[in-house]
Parts: structure tokens; sequence; C-alpha cells
């Protein structure tokens, strides 16, 4: 019996004198990345391509231009660098900033050129001006006589072509299929814009399934951040075919391209079409959702903060609501328009039409 005890007693000491094996430390978490936070513009093209649009999606489009900037400046012989800083001031509405930084860099000719050249054609497709359509016309000309292969170059000129030109499809058809096919054969950077250009020439050329096959074709050359901008387009081409459900679907894709402003014009887009397919509900919230995104998310809708294409949307679809309040919002937003400076003759006589069908 002691000796059962004497052995229990041993085992037990020898247990203790046993190390036990080191805990695991718990591993700290890498604290979350900020995509809004600062950083410094990365080496890798696509990592700084990224950058911008997530300074886009926080509503950063200063910081944005300055990548833009910075991306120049390593490389002031890149035409498609200048043509995406220039582009990207005309979308932000910070042009001038852009010259100024244009200006402080040491450009080379050409590329200085293409930065001229974009901002000027861009321009002049928000505004139309046939004064100054005629002399722009003779720099797109000399541009493609310079830049045989460019295809920022090409493009920025078929979208020119595009609005001042009364048969786009007499000079711009040749140019896509004689100079852009060969370019798409082997893609390159720029290519999804010469695509989605080519693209709205059919369209217009009255050949949409070709637009079709083209716009397919940039969206796949795109990179994830700008098929949003590029699906733009072809809703728009859609819409005006009367291809709603289409025009609704490539709207919803546009929804999610990094500028607020492309984000507007898809939601003000998704309304129309939303509208012309008779599903109120679904115009409104698209609407709605464009109000938001131009600071307005209020309901009634102040008439004063709305842009006048809202105004006439909004007031429009709400003037035949079942509900009064919507009816008295719809009377408020139409005066509005009405009395707007930059509203248009037909959209005023038939928001003075319907006020006369509401009673005020």
């Amino acid at each position: 019996m002691r000796r059962a005890v004497a052995l229990c007693a041993l085992l037990l000491a020898c247990r203790k004198t046993v190390a036990e094996p080191p805990r695991a430390e718990p591993r700290a978490e890498a604290p979350p990345v900020d995509p809004c936070a600062e950083a410094p513009v990365p080496q890798d093209m696509s990592e700084a391509q990224a950058r911008v649009a997530a300074r886009l999606r926080c509503g950063d489009e200063a910081g944005a231009l300055a990548i833009r900037r910075e991306l120049l400046r390593r490389a002031p012989d890149s035409t498609a660098r200048a043509f995406a800083l220039a582009e990207l001031a005309h979308l932000s509405e910070r042009v001038a900033e852009a010259d100024a930084a244009a200006q402080a860099l040491p450009l080379t000719p050409p590329t200085r050129a293409a930065y001229a050249l974009t901002r000027d054609v861009l321009a002049y497709l928000d505004r139309p001006d046939p004064a100054r359509g005629a002399a722009l016309a003779r720099d797109v000309a000399a541009a493609l006589a310079l830049a045989v292969d460019d295809p920022y170059v090409l493009s920025l000129a078929l979208r020119f072509t595009a609005v001042h030109d009364a048969d786009p499809a007499e000079r711009a058809a040749p140019i896509c299929r004689d100079r852009a096919d060969p370019i798409l054969e082997r893609p390159r950077d720029g290519a999804a814009a010469l695509a989605a250009a080519c693209a709205r020439i059919a369209f217009l050329s009255g050949e949409p399934a070709d637009g079709r096959r083209r716009y397919a074709r940039a969206l796949e050359l795109a990179a994830a951040d700008d098929a949003p901008g590029l699906a733009l387009g072809w809703a728009a081409a859609e819409l005006a075919a009367g291809n709603l459900g289409e025009a609704a679907r490539l709207y919803d894709l546009a929804g999610r391209a990094p500028s607020a402003r492309q984000r507007y014009a898809a939601a003000l887009g998704l309304g129309v079409a939303r509208a012309r397919l008779r599903d109120r509900a679904a115009a409104e919230q698209a609407y709605r959702a464009a109000a938001a995104l131009r600071g307005v998310p209020d309901r009634p809708a102040p008439p004063d903060r709305l842009p006048p294409e809202l105004l006439f949307n909004l007031g429009s679809l709400l003037a035949d609501a079942p509900e009064a309040a919507a009816r008295d919002e719809a009377r408020a937003l139409l005066r509005a328009y009405a009395a707007h400076p930059g509203a248009d003759d037909r959209r005023r006589l038939r928001a003075r039409q319907l006020l006369r069908e509401l009673g005020g």
C-alpha cells in the first residue's frame, strides 16, 4: 500500500515538472485601410488609377486631379496622361486648376497639344458653338494628320464629329473602319474610349447592331473603374433608340461610376427610362437619388436647389400622382422650371401646360 502511494506521489511530481507548451498569443488584426486617407501616389500605374477612382468615390475631386497631375509629371511625353488630366478636369469642373498644372509641367509639344485639344473638344461637346466649331474642326483635322494611330486623338475627333457634322457618318464611319478598327485588333491604352466613340457613330449612322457590338467591346477593353462611365454613352444611345429596358439596365451599371457627377447622370437617365416604361415609383426613386447626389435629399425637394432638368423631370412625373402632397410638390417644381433662365422653350411650354392642368 505504501509503495502504491509513493508511486502515485512520484507520478504527480513528474507531471508538475513537465513544462506546458507556450500559449499562442492572439494575432493583432491589421487596421482597416481608409480609402479616403491621404497617401503617396503609387508607382504602379494600375494602383495609381485605382487611387484616382477611390478619391472620386470619397468626393475628393481635387485629390483625384492631383494624382492625375503627378502621373503626367512622371511622364511629360504621354498624350494618354494628358488626355486623362483634361478629361477629369472637365468632369470635375476644375479646368482652370488643370490648366495651371499643365502650364507648370515641362510637357513635350505633342503632349501639350493633346491636353489643349481634349480640353477644347470636351468644352465644345457640352456647349456646341458654331463659331467655335469651325476653328476647332481645323484643330481636330490637324491633330488627325499628325497622330495617325493615337486612340485618344481618334476618339476625340469622332466625338467632335458626332456633334459638329450634320451627317457624322459621312466622315466618321470611314475613320472607324480604316483607322480605328486596325488599332482595336491589337488593343492598347485608349482603345476602350476609341471603341465607344465608334459605337456612338454607328448608332447615329442607323447601325444599332454594330453600335451594340462596339459598345460591348469598349466595356471589355475598359478598366473596371472606367466601364460604368462608358456605359453612360451606351445607355443614352439605347434610350434614344427606344430600347428602354436595355437603357435602364445600362444606367444601373453606370450608377456604379466613381464620379458623383457620372452617378448623377446615370440616376437622371434611369429616371427617364423608368418613366417611359410607366414605372412611376421606380422613376421617382431614381430622380430622388439624382437629387440626393446634388446634395438635396429633402422631400419635398426645395426648387431653388435643383438643376433645371430635375425640376422638369420630377415635376412632370409628380403632376399626375394620386397624392395631393405630390401634386403640390409638382406645382412648385414646374413653376420654378418655367421661370428658370436655363429652361428650353419646348419644355417651358409643357411645364405651363401641366401647371394649368394642376390648377396653378
